[in-house]
């Protein structure tokens, strides 16, 4: 009996053995700030196998030297780490951003006829002084208004407000109770108040510093120093 469980145990630690060098193991982090990254796929693209950080940003994958690993999560610039071993490793990954495109302003010489100018006071319309019927000056002036397309212009209201609503609809889905659930530890109905007391608004949301995993960890940090009558969504005026 006793040499039949040393058999056992000897089978169960040379596969724990063999097991330990096909796999690889790490930790995502963002780049410069150390942050650690909870739910990035994992994938390795030479056996198909995937899975995701954990929440303290650890992975442990089937992989071999020579293996090609793929790291990807929201608002980050995916990655790629071809191994040369099996030693664990640090993934730094960048924050994605989005920038504007640069716009030059540059200096517009305004032409008027003789007689005109452009009066401040009447929104720089052309202002042209009044003459009588002998062409002379008789004290007066005449505003030329220049009236907007009224249609382009409620145009451009309605794409910015599609916008808008598409951008709502995508922070819905990044703040949905199962995709929060991966980076903070609670669960419904602490999860429910934490996502409408701290879901970011359209102008926070598309700030080209915003990080979903930073942004996550102050306001779970808040939402812990909230007394517990303060925790219900809804009573709490950010």
């Amino acid at each position: 009996m006793l040499r039949h469980l040393l058999l056992i145990v000897t089978i169960c630690l040379i596969s724990g053995a063999v097991f330990a060098q096909n796999t690889q193991s790490g930790t995502v982090f963002e780049n410069k700030t150390r942050v650690v990254l909870p739910g990035v796929m994992v994938e390795n693209a030479n056996n198909g196998k995937h899975t995701l950080t954990d929440k303290s940003g650890k992975f442990i994958i089937q992989a071999k030297a020579g293996d090609k690993l793929f790291f990807t999560g929201s608002f980050y610039r995916p990655d790629t780490l071809l191994l040369t071993n099996l030693n664990p490793k640090e993934i730094f990954l960048t924050p994605k951003q989005t920038t504007l495109s640069e716009v030059q302003v540059t200096n517009i010489e305004l032409k008027t006829r003789k007689g005109e100018f452009t009066d401040p006071a009447f929104h720089g319309q052309t202002v042209v002084y009044h003459r009588d019927q002998n062409g002379n000056y008789d004290g007066g002036i005449t505003v030329r208004l220049h009236w907007w397309d009224k249609d382009n212009k409620k145009k451009k209201k309605q794409e910015e407000f599609i916008k808008d609503q598409q951008i709502q609809d995508e922070i819905a889905k990044v703040f949905s109770a199962d995709n929060i659930a991966r980076y903070v530890p609670l669960k419904e109905p602490d999860l429910d108040n934490f996502i409408l007391l701290y879901i970011p608004s359209v102008k926070t949301y598309i700030n080209r510093n915003f990080n979903l995993a930073s942004y996550l960890n102050v306001s779970y940090k808040k939402y812990q120093e909230l007394p517990p009558d303060l925790r219900t969504a809804g009573q709490l005026n950010k």
